[in-house]
């Protein structure tokens, strides 16, 4: 017997080395003699690298020293060429982003990661491989965001990106960033208003098409979420690059554990899988209660879509197993594209109901049909009696 099986919270402390040794040495025993305890554990080692890698750096620091967000570069000590800093828009374990400005003007996002931070903590900079790779085999895409430059200064990597539209304006930044500007993403938008059916599957298969873009060459994004889909000019677009990888016979198990596969096997399909839970948010709201099924209000608004086949295309991309799953971008995209209810089927439609609004035609006896075309010819044979009547009259 190994007891009742603890809550993922403890897991997690366990995890992060915040428990008492007596407490930590009795959850492992349990671990070892539970498969789900373990293979639980196993996930959240691996959907938490990050804060691992991080809680590493802390350990091995130097008493005293400082390590955590905000530390790569600030604003006070730029110095990276032909980039004027203008806004921090994000923080990392190793990095930040910040909304800079080139040389002729152009607004760009720029990511700097701290080379020395990432050796000190033991770390391969998986970022410049994805760079590498992304930069090298993936063409140009309206939906995947677009690297301008890469390069390394002092200690320093970094690379700028497209500018995210600004959240609060929903415009594109062009002659000067909003004072409290933040990138507007696909998470703010599901947090917003409700989306319509027909805007949450057209984001989903612009998304898609991107995404497919990477899967033809054999690359996996795996991490795929809302706060990863950015809007440039209004266009959505796949961004955070960092975890790009050529898909091998060993898939990893990196990623942001609420759009993981339940198998957590981070191949073509965890991608997909995510564009499935992405497509359900949009439509369901993040709350997510009824997942993958859709919610009643869904099925009642689903004009110009079957809304069945969307929740049918929902639950295959969100299937438990790889196998079940879609194995590409394209094979979805196919799918969410038939789940369209054409426009010529809607004008067939409308043609059958007016004519059921007009009256049935009655079919009536052979005699009654005799005596109506009699009636009908009359007119005709009154005017020939009449204009022959005359002729006999002019010829005496």
């Amino acid at each position: 017997m190994t007891g009742p099986c603890p809550e993922p919270a403890q897991l997690r402390a366990l995890e992060a080395g915040g428990l008492a040794d007596a407490q930590a040495d009795a959850l492992l025993a349990h671990v070892e003699a539970c498969v789900l305890c373990r293979e639980l554990l196993s996930r959240l080692q691996h959907a938490d690298l990050d804060a691992r890698i991080l809680r590493r750096a802390v350990r091995d620091a130097p008493v005293g020293a400082t390590v955590g967000a905000g530390t790569t570069v600030s604003k006070a000590e730029w110095d990276i060429p032909d980039y004027t800093c203008v806004h921090l828009c994000g923080e990392g374990a190793f990095g930040t982003v910040w909304a800079v400005r080139d040389r002729v003007g152009v607004f760009r996002a720029l990511k700097v990661i701290d080379l020395r931070r990432l050796s000190e903590a033991d770390v391969t900079c998986r970022e410049l491989a994805a760079l590498e790779i992304y930069c090298r085999q993936v063409e140009p895409h309206p939906n995947l965001v677009r690297v301008y430059h890469v390069g390394i200064h002092g200690e320093r990597l970094y690379y700028t990106m497209d500018l995210a539209d600004d959240d609060v304006t929903r415009r594109p930044v062009r002659e000067a960033l909003p004072a409290k500007y933040r990138a507007l993403t696909l998470r703010q938008v599901i947090h917003g208003k409700p989306v319509s059916v027909g805007v949450a599957v057209e984001v989903v298969l612009r998304l898609l098409q991107g995404l497919a873009r990477l899967h033809r060459v054999g690359l996996a994004h795996r991490d795929i979420k809302p706060a990863n889909i950015v809007f440039v000019d209004r266009e959505p677009k796949l961004s955070d690059i960092g975890m790009i990888t050529t898909v091998g016979d060993t898939p990893s198990h990196v990623g942001t554990p609420e759009y993981m596969p339940p198998d957590a096997c981070m191949d073509l399909t965890a991608d997909t899988f995510a564009m499935g839970r992405m497509l359900h948010e949009l439509l369901a709201g993040p709350a997510g209660a009824t997942f993958p099924k859709l919610p009643a209000f869904v099925h009642e608004s689903a004009d110009k879509w079957d809304s069945r086949r969307l929740e049918e295309v929902i639950a295959r991309a969100c299937a438990a197993q790889s196998a079940d799953r879609f194995s590409t971008a394209d094979r979805m995209r196919e799918e969410l594209e038939s789940c369209r209810e054409w426009s010529y089927d809607a004008l067939f439609g409308e043609a059958a109901a007016g004519r059921r609004g007009q009256p049935e035609e009655v079919s009536a006896h052979p005699l009654v049909m005799l005596g109506v075309a009699a009636l009908n010819a009359l007119p005709w044979v009154l005017g020939f009696v009449l204009g022959l009547v005359l002729v006999l009259r002019m010829t005496r």
